[in-house]
């Protein structure tokens, strides 16, 4: 499985020996499209009121990372598809890239599987008033029901200290959600030179006379949840392991989604985050594997097909047909 080298910079030492210094994230293929899927904006799937959008957007999430990246000598690199790219277009992946490692960043080493991108919380007609090229990109929500603030940026060549000191200053333009100060506020930056690296640090503070942001969470879960379950809307029932999942196929890019069907009916009845449960607290915080599906700590699975086999992820995209 392709391994991502990250260093962890200004985390307070009860953070735990992986918030220090330089490590490697073991993943595998099924991670990256669990955080394509559900990072940040609500995209097509909420701009055009779900149903077919929805499946599209996760279509289109999935073969970016398909179309874009390579495993090479168990690392991550560009493809030449990506390599090829013109400079606009590199500009949309390489953010792309650094949403997705806030994502698996904030999942694996906050214990923070929930993201939510600010665009959604004005969608939702949340009371926040920032300067456009201020604000920052996301806040997430922690399996202890705390907050924390997060600005991903993406770079296509090598780590840029004007990007992440950039990123820290976004993170310190809000005070409190939902009445509650962050428990961390963290830029992180994905970069290529030329493999996959990722970066995270944590600025900690935020400036005098920055907005608090008030909006209803339930309804930001029914957005996180919202494409999942249509994709599954008219799938099978199975268990996988010892829990009962709803899955669908999206036979284009050869990835079938499941959700716990708990969680699925606690989300259409709007009651996700009552009681402990709720938070899948008695399940693993780290993705682990179980009938051919990797199984998340939000409650969903993702299993691929041979598309994406590791012998067929070590090429590059227009050869994978016959690997």
């Amino acid at each position: 499985m392709p391994v991502v080298p990250y260093t962890a910079s200004n985390f307070g030492r009860h953070w735990g020996t992986a918030l220090a210094g330089r490590h490697n994230l073991t993943l595998s293929w099924n991670e990256f499209v669990w955080a394509a899927m559900t990072m940040g904006k609500p995209g097509v799937a909420f701009l055009l009121s779900h149903g077919w959008h929805s499946l599209s957007d996760l279509v289109v999430r999935s073969h970016t990372v398909y179309a874009n990246l390579r495993a090479s000598s168990n690392h991550v690199e560009k493809s030449s598809l990506y390599t090829g790219l013109d400079p606009t277009e590199k500009s949309g992946v390489s953010y792309f890239m650094g949403m997705m490692a806030a994502k698996i960043l904030g999942a694996r080493l906050l214990d923070t599987p929930w993201l939510f991108h600010m665009s959604l919380v004005h969608a939702l007609g949340g009371s926040v008033v920032l300067k456009a090229k201020s604000e920052p990109d996301l806040v997430g929500f922690r399996r202890n029901r705390e907050w924390i603030v997060a600005e991903a940026k993406g770079r296509t060549r090598g780590y840029s200290s004007s990007a992440m000191h950039a990123a820290k200053l976004q993170t310190r333009q809000l005070r409190t959600i939902n009445g509650q100060y962050p428990s961390l506020r963290v830029a992180i930056q994905a970069s290529f030179n030329p493999r996959l690296e990722w970066a995270i640090d944590d600025p900690e503070e935020f400036d005098e006379g920055v907005p608090d942001i008030q909006f209803d969470v339930e309804s930001a879960m029914d957005m996180y949840y919202s494409a999942p379950i249509i994709a599954t809307e008219r799938g099978q029932s199975r268990l996988i392991g010892n829990r009962k999942f709803q899955t669908g196929e999206l036979s284009e890019i050869g990835v079938t989604i499941g959700i716990d069907r708990e969680v699925k009916e606690r989300v259409l009845k709007r009651i996700l985050l009552q009681g402990e449960k709720s938070l899948l607290l008695d399940q693993a915080a780290e993705p682990y594997q179980e009938d051919g599906f990797t199984i998340f700590a939000d409650g969903l699975a993702i299993s691929l097909d041979e598309r994406w086999s590791e012998d067929r992820m070590a090429q590059d995209p227009w050869s994978r047909r016959n690997g």
